[in-house]
């Protein structure tokens, strides 16, 4: 990007981009070989250490707002984006690899290797691999970028230490393996019980529902038969003592007539017959 030509291959490179879903489709491989043509040379540059480089970078493919995310910080603005590159370039010694590329016009995922060798312990010397994200905007002059993440995962860290990526990968991975697989049957176990439980508590549910609905109808039997029995037992004491009473009557009623006296009849009057 340090010349007039490079400016203007970077300027039709990213007006190429812009086409992508405006062309017919018997140049659509031609525009789609253009794009990853444009976003190589990009990706090139982007993770160059020449600082001149990157700053025509941020200047012509960048907006204003563009935001950087990196998993220590973030920060908005091509002038602040460009202080972090000169810090991160003043500390580190290699530039990064770029060993992929995926774009569709409008995100680029871009796989590289993170060459890690502080300028003050050059001996010292890590791969980590990282993915950074861009997200273009489409603008009058053509598609910006108002977006780039950079991911690093903690793996690519722990598997670029010797030592302890070894370990990571013979010993924490196997118990961590060996662990979640006997956490897992645990639970598949535990899960069987409970089911099995549950299971057998609603058949118990289940039954005592029965026993109780059962219990209460013959209740309600017992309790109609008793009461049928009762009202026939009082049905059966009031007819007998009406036949009592009326019994009586009627022996109150003869004895009245016994005693009641005759007219004309001496002994009735008396009450004592002649000897």
């Amino acid at each position: 990007m340090g010349s007039s030509s490079n400016r203007s291959y970077g300027s039709s490179s990213r007006s190429s981009v812009s086409g992508i879903s405006s062309n017919s489709s018997h140049n659509h491989d031609v525009v789609t070989e253009r794009n990853m043509e444009f976003i190589w040379w990009l990706a090139n540059r982007l993770t160059s250490y020449d600082e001149e480089m990157h700053k025509e970078i941020l200047e012509d493919i960048f907006t204003d707002d563009a935001r950087y995310i990196h998993p220590a910080l973030t920060v908005e603005g091509r002038y602040n984006i460009r202080k972090v590159f000169r810090v991160w370039t003043s500390l580190n010694k290699d530039e990064p690899e770029v060993t992929n590329i995926v774009f569709d016009g409008h995100t680029a995922i871009i796989s590289l290797v993170q060459n890690l060798r502080p300028r003050v312990f050059p001996m010292l010397h890590l791969q980590v691999p990282a993915t950074t994200t861009l997200l273009f905007r489409d603008t009058p002059t053509g598609p910006m970028i108002y977006s780039h993440q950079d991911s690093w995962t903690l793996e690519g860290i722990v598997q670029s230490m010797p030592l302890l990526g070894w370990w990571y990968d013979h010993v924490v991975r196997n118990v961590l393996g060996t662990v979640l697989t006997s956490a897992g049957g645990f639970l598949h176990t535990a899960n069987q019980t409970t089911g099995y439980l549950q299971f057998r508590a609603e058949e118990v549910q289940k039954m005592s529902t029965e026993i109780i609905e059962k219990s209460s109808a013959e209740i309600q039997q017992r309790s109609k038969e008793m009461t049928a029995k009762a009202h026939l037992m009082v049905d059966q004491a009031k007819d007998s003592v009406e036949k009592r009473v009326a019994s009586a009557r009627e022996e109150v009623e003869k004895m009245r007539m016994l005693m009641k006296p005759v007219p004309g009849d001496p002994k009735a009057i008396t009450g004592i017959e002649e000897v």
